[in-house]
């Protein structure tokens, strides 16, 4: 029976955070959800949560639980395990993890400046991931596909006491990947904070808005295709690093000459603007499954997204495929394009539809598993 930490039993439960070490300056999805999760559970429970992102400050605190986020940050990850095991605490993994083979695919090609824009990828991408296997079983790179890095992960992942991946399909993926088998898990799915992204009514709803880092992995080249061709109006809002400014460009190229295509290279915030578009849409090549199009879905646009191959559409959406949600082929414009004419179609949601992806939820279904390990 777990340790009862509710705020009259006078028991503090001591939790470490473990997150790598440039997470203030590169924020992603895993500190999006680890600072949510802390804070929800911080307002209920009677807890000391402390964010860890030097191993050294982890045998100071001395923890109950280290929850570590990120099993893709393998090096540092392993640390944080290996010293809370030797401080007798549970660990615990939020995984964070999908098959990342179509990003490094269009990633490695968008290096070369091969930018995504015909279906014939997909043909290129079945011929690249069988070199990749064969070119790292003899160069040892990608790093990430080799079996010594396979078997690296798979011991890291026996080191812990339970696993919180966001999502059923994200379990599936690891012990298929990795040949494991486990069960001792619980689905802590990404949510929304509807203070931030509320529902808006609005039948005056046009046009369509993609909310992302302009990158190759995002797709917004074939987005802007679709729409010049369709005379459609688009609005692309979203940061861009130095190392995909040549991609911006590319993209700002395809739109020359459409007066109704508007391209924003800037962290605008999407709840500003959600009340203004009808569909959004986020046909990228690798998605768990994009905070935005909870944050668009949740704030009453339709949303377009690609299909299980590169998104866990049945933890996220299951229900509303087809009536708010409508999946598409990331490689295939004639997919894209019938997914984003039938979302725009239809009638957006008449009310929040993703009510139960709350942090709310999210902080008592993390604390419950920590109660049970403690």
């Amino acid at each position: 029976m777990g340790a009862n930490c509710s705020p009259d039993s006078g028991v503090i439960m001591k939790i470490a955070y473990c997150i790598r070490k440039n997470w203030k300056v590169a924020h992603g999805g895993d500190v999006v959800q680890m600072v949510n999760t802390k804070a929800e559970i911080e307002k209920v429970y009677n807890v000391e949560i402390r964010i860890i992102d030097n191993v050294k400050d982890l045998n100071s605190f001395s923890p109950d639980i280290a929850h570590i986020f990120n099993m893709q940050t393998l090096e540092e990850s392993s640390e944080y395990v290996q010293e809370a095991k030797l401080l007798g605490a549970k660990v615990v993994l939020s995984t964070i993890y999908w098959d990342m083979s179509h990003a490094r695919f269009i990633d490695n090609f968008a290096r070369l400046g091969f930018f995504c824009n015909s279906e014939y990828y997909k043909r290129i991408y079945k011929i690249y991931k069988n070199s990749e296997v064969y070119m790292a079983s003899i160069f040892g790179k990608p790093k990430s596909v080799t079996k010594n890095y396979e078997d690296k992960v798979r011991n890291f992942l026996q080191e812990f006491d339970w696993y919180l991946p966001n999502s059923e399909e994200e379990m599936l993926i690891i012990n298929d990947t990795f040949g494991t088998n486990y069960k001792n898990y619980s689905v802590i799915p990404n949510s929304v904070d509807f203070n931030k992204f509320p529902y808006f009514s609005n039948k005056q709803r046009k046009g369509f808005i993609s909310a992302a880092r302009i990158e190759p992995v995002k797709n917004q080249l074939q987005l802007v295709d679709i729409c010049r061709a369709s005379n459609w109006d688009l609005t692309l809002v979203g940061g861009v690093t130095p190392n995909n400014l040549r991609y911006l460009e590319a993209v700002k190229k395809h739109a020359i000459g459409s007066g109704r295509i508007k391209i924003s290279a800037q962290n605008l915030a999407q709840n500003e603007l959600g009340h203004l578009f009808k569909t959004h849409i986020l046909a990228s090549f690798r998605e768990s499954p994009g905070l935005s199009s909870l944050e668009a879905l949740s704030s009453g646009m339709n949303v377009v997204v690609c299909d299980s191959d590169y998104c866990p559409t049945d933890t996220y959406f299951k229900g509303l495929i087809d009536q708010h949600v409508f999946v598409c082929d990331p490689y295939s414009k004639k997919s894209i394009h019938k997914a984003m004419k039938a979302a725009y179609e239809l009638d957006t949601p008449r009310t929040n539809v993703l009510l139960k992806f709350n942090w709310a939820n999210t902080g008592y279904e993390t604390f419950k598993v920590y109660e049970k390990l403690v």
